[in-house]
Parts: C-alpha cells; structure tokens; sequence
C-alpha cells in the first residue's frame, strides 16, 4: 500500500513540474523575443525605407486584385499555407469568412473562391509581392496595413497612409503607434495576450 502511495505521489510531481516548465516556455514565447527576433522603433523604419518602392508595389497590386466591396485580411505563412485571412463585406460591417492556416489553393475553390474571385497567378502574384517587400501580410483600409515580420505571438507592421486628410492622431500613442512621418506610421501588436507596445531596444 505504501509503495503504492509513493508511486502515485511521485507520478503526481513529475506531471506538476512538466506543467510548469511548460509555462514557463509558453510565457518565454511570448513575453521575450524567444520566438523571433525583437526590433526598435529605428529598425523598423529602415526596414521601411530599404523597402518603400516595392511596398508601395505591393499596395498598388493589392488593390487591383482585391474586391472593392469587400476588406481582405491576409497573412501568408509560405509558399502553400496561409496563417489567416479574413474577409469583411463593407455593405454589410460584416464579418463573413475566418480562418488559420488553410492551404492557399482553397483560395481557388467553393466559398472563397466565389468571395475573392482571385485566380492561381494573382495568388502567386500576390506572395511574390508581399516575398520582394519583405513582408508577410496586407490589409486594406486607411491606412494601408502591411504586416512586417511576426515576433513570438507580435506582430510588427507598417500602415501606410493613402490619404492626406486622414486624422494620424490615434497612430501616435508613443506605445502600439509610432507616426514616423505623414505618411507612415509603425506599430508593434503583442497578439491576445503579448504586450502592446514595442519592447525596450
């Protein structure tokens, strides 16, 4: 009976420390740059300007291929799965399609492809885009959302302003927004859980 007991208890121990140092991995992942690299404010920017034209690319073929009645989130993870996409109709400020990590060729099929209409060659068009800006996603609206590089469960981005009378006042909190100039400002989102602004360089 005793030895028994002993084995139960021992068996309970080790399932409590593999429960803790698990936490303790998870919470590294999120709160450090454990799960990527970490940039300051002056990185991002020049990872911005060594980039600018093809961005400005990016944007320009984006939304010669993107419905114009709808908002089109999308954030590849290479070349033949997206992270996500999401897709909103403006008519109705509706959400209408989300989903992670979904092979890009159901791009082309049933529900999405009735959504986005898009063929293989603009998806790859797309990817080849979004590959020579150096970046990872894009989401229309004002501004511009360019998804940079993914941290841990971050995400640093660059949004692009389209227009000149578009109020920058809520892209400069000094924290999540840095407004750089008139015409970009960086931002740094640390996922459902991370931190919100951009971490000490």
């Amino acid at each position: 009976m005793s030895k028994t007991f002993n084995y139960i208890f021992i068996g309970l121990a080790g399932g409590v420390i593999l429960f803790i140092i698990s936490c303790i991995v998870f919470i590294g992942i999120v709160f450090s740059d454990f799960g990527g690299k970490g940039y300051s404010v002056t990185e991002l920017e020049e990872e911005y300007l060594e980039n600018k034209a093809e961005i400005n690319d990016l944007i320009q073929y984006y939304y010669k291929i993107k419905p114009s009645d709808k908002v089109v989130d999308i954030e590849f993870k290479n070349d033949k799965v997206l992270e996500r996409i999401t897709i909103t109709h403006l008519s109705k400020s509706k959400q209408t399609y989300q989903n992670w990590n979904i092979n890009i060729t159901d791009l082309t099929v049933s529900k999405l492809k009735a959504e986005l209409n898009w063929t293989d060659d603009e998806i790859k068009i797309l990817k080849e885009k979004l590959d020579n800006a150096n970046c990872i996603s894009i989401k229309d609206g004002e501004p511009v959302k360019i998804g940079f590089k993914r941290s841990g469960l971050g995400m640093y981005s660059f949004n692009v302003f389209q227009n000149r009378d578009t109020d920058r006042n809520m892209f400069n909190d000094g924290c999540q927004y840095i407004l750089r100039n008139h015409n970009l400002a960086l931002e740094y989102g640390g996922g459902a859980i991370g931190p919100q602004c951009f971490p000490n360089k």
